[in-house]
């Protein structure tokens, strides 16, 4: 019997992820919450997750990764595109978080 799981949420749904270009280090949290919708949604495959991911984002910012080798090209997988769309916003990185 296949499994029923909950779909994603719609664009601009209270559960929805969310990122605000102007705060970059939203990004992280943004990843980290569609990676969870992914794994509950059971959205697995590469093209599917990008496909997500630029739905979720404003739309400057889509149309901006949408542009990116990594969306389109089916050898790079969500991990590289994820890097290239991080890679786009400094202060968004792991490197930034603070040490305590």
């Amino acid at each position: 019997m296949a499994e029923n799981r909950p779909p994603m949420p719609a664009r601009r749904h209270t559960t929805a992820p969310t990122f605000d270009p102007s705060q970059p280090r939203t990004l992280r949290r943004f990843f980290q919450d569609i990676e969870t919708l992914f794994e509950r949604s059971g959205v697995e495959t590469d093209p599917a997750r990008k496909l997500w991911v630029v739905r979720y984002l404003p739309i400057d910012v889509s149309d901006l990764c949408e542009s990116l080798p990594e969306y389109a090209n089916e050898d790079k997988t969500y991990e590289d595109f994820k890097k290239a769309v991080i890679a786009l916003y400094p202060g968004a990185g792991e490197d930034r978080k603070f040490a305590v």
